[in-house]
């Protein structure tokens, strides 16, 4: 009965993601998406009653489902009808799955091995599918209100700016773009402070120096020679030489290039003396050409089109750093930027609204930048968003679930920022699946049983189902959002499927060891090859991704059967998510580079911190090495688990332990990332996050 259930919640949740998003419907009016519900729930209990032949059961679930939706709609008024019809129909096929799992789990008579094996795929089971729903609240919650509060601005509030410009060893051809933007911006009172940051050579900060000289007295130079806590550091020295009548700091990147009007825009809103912080877009330019930047570029929107505007719902967006404006007491009054954290804007972000105050977001670009033009680079980005994520969990996790603990954050700031950061997780989560799924078809291979519960052949269509509903979700609210093209959307979320496994690692390190340091390294080495280069930057995923596709391979051909097949299908696809990061790693290296993108590809910019090899390498595949040989001894030691309750039609194969994959929805991280990642995508990682996505 549970089993029936959850599909058919499955179904209905399916059926109401292609009617919600078909046409844009998901912001229809309650007098169009209320008949259209009932209509996509009357032709899933129809269908179910021709299979099932229970009209009666099937009547019932149908009335849960429009019960479901009400509750839903009443607690979420801003809420299309359709958007809260799929987030319950989720939701519940969600549970009705869970439910079935425990039941089986736990109703047989217990072996202590496999009792505690199969609790833990539980619980695996539970964070993935919590995550999954994460995702799908953020995506209904950002597409199904018909309308957005926009925050008061008052233009006639122009206070003291200064526009903080971080830098270390950056190309004249790349800064000066963004210096000569900043000597444009229209604002009567502005200084614009240069802080470069322990460049090494001394020739290249003199021509950044002379160009600011240039430039006029707006234009502040700032050269800091061993100074700690790299650009944290480097931004709280800047902040204590100002002068005391600057009131609003904006922060800049070196590489973009702001709209004359961006602070006469968005200065206004500080008129609000709740405002902390006002955060914009971060935005790219010179991407249109090509197919794998163009896929990158729609995987860092996700999470400004997706995830923020969620998040500004309930006052609880991150400051993102560039493009940002953050008023100076406010940040004095929390103690400056945390030099410890690699993700010091988010994490400042926090201690400011538990202090009471408030963040606006505008949806709206002001600036554009250049994105990493090496998949290495890329990944070094993606590692220290997805670390400082690890790290402010690791800080604030008291102030974020004790209660009493968090000083003036609501319960919704709570959620969001929890939930922003365990995201992250969406990807280490496929991982285990993977390691999961390669036991099981080692094991099916050599006719044994993993000491763990098994799945009827019919509940295998249920990961399937989820992995399949998530991913339709997290490409086609991409496309909506965005306005992107099919291709552009599916090549965003291969980019956080791409990045799956260095947030796996970011995840893993942020839990071992707190502190990191930032690799400022050349996103290439001259005279490297670019295919040697594409495979450096991708060897871990290849081995992931072969060592998947030939353990599918063999269980297929060792033991033949409905149920290796759906097992193998799984495992093909978890193969197949890692197999997109040596397709990035060689699209980025066939980037054509004009002169900017020459420039630009060299330039040691701070991206992130990576570990080196031996931590890359040595630890995950010892554990993996360690995992494997201690599940494979315990199979062959542990006697066979007892049979389970019948929940299959006769003459059905049981099969290996089958997972709905956090991969179902986006990271970017949107892991993507979906990876909220989605898995990393959506995590997932979308990782869009990303997410997914430039997740904090």
């Amino acid at each position: 009965m549970l089993l029936h259930a959850a599909f058919f919640f499955g179904a209905l949740s399916a059926a109401t993601t292609i009617g919600s998003f078909f046409g844009g419907a998901i912001r229809a009016r309650t007098w169009i998406g209320l008949p259209l519900g009932v209509i996509l729930i009357a032709l899933v209990a129809w269908n179910a009653t021709i299979l099932s032949q229970e009209r009666d059961f099937e009547l019932a679930l149908s009335g849960i489902a429009f019960l479901a939706t009400v509750i839903t709609r009443l607690a979420m008024r801003r809420w299309s009808w359709l958007g809260s019809q799929l987030f319950a129909t989720a939701t519940l096929a969600s549970l009705g799955y869970l439910l079935y799992a425990g039941s089986i789990t736990y109703a047989v008579a217990q072996d202590l091995v496999y009792l505690v094996a199969s609790s833990l795929l539980l619980v695996l089971e539970l964070a993935a599918l919590a995550l999954s729903l994460s995702y799908l609240f953020e995506i209904v919650d950002s597409l199904s209100r018909r309308s957005e509060a926009v925050h008061p601005s008052d233009p006639s509030h122009l206070p003291k700016v200064v526009v903080q410009v971080p830098a270390y060893n950056e190309p004249l051809e790349v800064v000066g773009e963004t210096l000569n933007a900043l000597a444009a911006v229209d604002y009567p009172d502005l200084i614009v402070q240069v802080v470069d940051n322990n460049t090494p050579d001394r020739e290249t900060w003199n021509a950044l120096k002379a160009l600011c000289e240039k430039l006029g007295p707006r234009f502040q130079f700032m050269h800091l020679d061993n100074w700690p806590g790299f650009k944290a550091g480097a931004l709280n020295e800047a902040t204590r030489r100002l002068p005391t009548e600057v009131e609003i700091i904006a922060v800049v990147d070196s590489d973009y290039v702001v709209q004359p009007d961006w602070l006469r825009s968005m200065v206004g809103h500080f008129a609000d003396p709740k405002v902390a912080f006002v955060q914009t877009p971060q935005n790219y330019r010179d991407w249109e050409d090509d197919q794998y930047l163009r896929g990158l570029y729609y995987s860092y929107r996700y999470f400004f089109e997706i995830t923020m505007p969620s998040r500004a719902h309930r006052n609880a967006i991150i400051f993102a750093g560039t493009m940002g404006l953050i008023r100076r007491s406010a940040l004095e009054e929390i103690g400056g930027w945390n030099t410890d954290v690699v993700t010091e804007d988010a994490e400042a972000s926090l201690r400011i609204l538990a202090r009471g105050h408030a963040g606006v977001y505008v949806n709206r670009a002001y600036g554009h930048g250049l994105m990493p033009l090496s998949f290495d680079g890329l990944k070094k980005q993606r590692f220290r968003w997805a670390l400082g994520g690890v790290q402010i969990l690791r800080l604030h996790w008291r102030r974020l679930v004790l209660p009493g603990q968090g000083e003036r954050l609501t319960v919704a700031q709570r959620i969001h920022y929890l939930l922003g950061n365990v995201q992250w997780f969406g990807d280490a989560l496929m991982f285990c699946f993977t390691v999961l799924l390669l036991l099981t078809a080692l094991s099916t291979a050599m006719h044994h049983q993993l000491p763990i519960r098994r799945m009827t052949g019919v509940a295998l269509g249920l990961p399937v189902a989820f992995l399949a509903t998530g991913l339709v979700r997290a490409v086609w609210a991409m496309k909506l959002r965005t306005r992107c093209t099919w291709r552009d959307a599916i090549a965003g979320l291969q980019v956080w499927f791409a990045l799956s496994w260095v947030v796996t690692l970011a995840c893993l390190r942020g839990l071992v060891r707190f502190h990191t340091t930032f690799l400022r390294t050349p996103k290439v080495k001259e005279g490297e090859g670019s295919a040697l280069t594409a495979v450096r930057s991708a060897q871990v995923e290849t081995l992931l991704a072969a060592t998947g596709l030939a353990a599918a391979i063999v269980m297929l051909i060792r033991a033949p059967s409905f149920a290796t097949g759906a097992l193998a299908l799984l495992l093909i696809f978890q193969a197949a998510i890692y197999a997109n990061a040596p397709w990035a790693g060689a699209s980025a290296e066939g980037i054509h580079l004009t002169p900017l993108r020459r420039a630009y590809r060299t330039s040691a910019q701070s991206t992130g911190g990576r570990p080196g090899r031996a931590d890359t390498l040595a630890i995950p595949a010892t554990v993996a090495v360690i995992a494997l040989v201690l599940m494979l001894l315990i199979s062959l030691a542990a006697p066979p688990p007892p049979p389970e309750p019948a929940t299959s039609a006769p003459g059905e194969q049981v099969a290996a332990p089958a997972h709905p994959s956090p991969s179902a929805s986006p990271s970017p991280s949107p892991s993507p990332s979906a990876s909220s990642s989605p898995v990393s995508s959506p995590s997932a990682s979308p990782s869009p996050s990303a997410s997914a996505s430039p997740k904090h």
